[in-house]
């Protein structure tokens, strides 16, 4: 009984160590994580501030749209 009241004890403190150090570092959230990840690692923002995505991933995204449109195309028998 009490190595599961000590496990829960060790559980609440861990969260709330966990809370107060995202709390204290906003650009340690996930969120955060996300953004720096897709944005443009040479010029991440530009001149106006604005958000730059990776050029990178813009093109794959490109390719994928593509590449679903004419699957769409065959298999509706368009073409």
């Amino acid at each position: 009984m009490s190595t599961s009241c000590n496990r829960q004890s060790e559980d609440v403190t861990m969260h709330e160590r966990l809370s107060k150090f995202l709390t204290d570092d906003p650009e340690d959230r996930l969120c955060g994580h996300i953004i720096r990840r897709l944005a443009d690692p040479v010029k991440p923002r530009t001149s106006d501030g604005h958000f730059r995505i990776n050029p990178l991933l813009l093109i794959l995204g490109s390719v994928v749209l593509v590449g679903i449109g004419i699957f769409f195309c065959f298999s509706c028998g368009l073409l």
